[in-house]
């Protein structure tokens, strides 16, 4: 009796994970399809939601609308919902404003009081965006936030619901702000995605703004930031998720042509430039590193891995 309540104290947490369903929003996209193959292959139960499925994928997905699933939709006790669905793509969000609106603060809302009713752990995958231009650098979690960008103000206000959330309900609630994150499978609209399928297809790389530094990270380990905070201790945290250096556009340009044998090149148009753009971005991760994480991949490694796997 006295080794199963040691048991119980030290492994409650892993035993909950593990005995219950995780449910992953967006798990059709680029960082929820990452995330669930990670997640399965470390046994445990995991359920989708997504408004489309893989033709690939093996995952039990509910296809509904994230804003519009009800609670009732899930049968099983869901023990973490880990909320990665959002529309990304910065151009339609500015294109598409109530679109955007609808998706990524009133689907936050509503999985937020899905997580309510349930009792889940609730782990919102937000963005390093929500900063806007950094006035110091590295950004620290404390760090002001001043959005500058539909897209990005979205994704601030489901944050303020998560916290709103954890306070007058005391649910678990942790915020996991992504860097600029990279690897096989991303969308197209990533700029590293651009580089490689033009250097597929074309001698010629056609970009914006190639001087601004950038924190990249790769989706491994991202996943593995997830993982580990989906099972840390109750309060409401937010964590940066980066690799702690930053990188100019035309740096990774300049690495992925010599990984790709093509001497493309670059030419930087005026008119493809954002306005409001940071010149530097760079995350500090001293927050996150208290858990035990670190990133593990380089980029060089990183853009390889990318650039073997990307199929045009």
């Amino acid at each position: 009796m006295f080794v199963k309540i040691i048991i119980n104290k030290v492994y409650s947490f892993d035993v909950k994970l593990f005995c219950m369903v995780l449910l992953v929003t967006g798990s059709s996209g680029f960082v929820g399809s990452h995330l669930t193959n990670s997640l399965i292959s470390k046994k445990y139960s995991v359920l989708g939601l997504a408004h489309q499925k893989t033709k690939k994928s093996t995952l039990k997905t509910i296809i509904k609308d994230i804003s519009k699933v009800q609670s009732s939709t899930f049968t099983q006790d869901l023990s973490c919902i880990i909320h990665a669905a959002a529309i990304t793509d910065l151009k339609k969000c500015h294109d598409s404003p109530v679109e955007s609106i609808k998706t990524n603060v009133f689907g936050t809302l509503n999985m937020l009081e899905i997580a309510r009713k349930k009792d889940s752990k609730f782990v919102y995958v937000s963005t390093s965006h929500v900063y806007g231009v950094p006035e110091k650098i590295p950004i620290k979690e404390k760090h002001v936030t001043n959005p500058t960008s539909i897209y990005a103000s979205s994704k601030l206000e489901g944050e303020h619901f998560c916290e709103m959330y954890s306070k007058l309900y005391g649910m678990d609630v942790s915020v996991i702000r992504l860097f600029s994150v990279y690897g096989p499978q991303s969308p197209s609209y990533n700029v590293i995605s651009k580089i490689i399928l033009q250097l597929l297809t074309s001698n010629v790389i056609r970009l914006g703004d190639i001087t601004p530094k950038r924190d990249f990270i790769f989706i491994s380990d991202v996943v593995d930031a997830i993982e580990l905070i989906m099972k840390k201790t109750k309060d409401f945290s937010i964590f940066n998720v980066g690799s702690g250096k930053s990188l100019s556009i035309q740096d990774v340009c300049n690495m992925l042509k010599k990984i790709s044998k093509n001497d493309a090149k670059v030419l930087s148009t005026k008119s493809n430039f954002r306005k409001n753009d940071a010149q530097n971005i760079v995350a500090d991760i001293s927050k996150i590193k208290k858990l035990e994480w670190k990133p593990k991949i380089l980029i060089k490694d990183g853009l390889k891995l990318t650039f073997e796997r990307t199929v045009i």
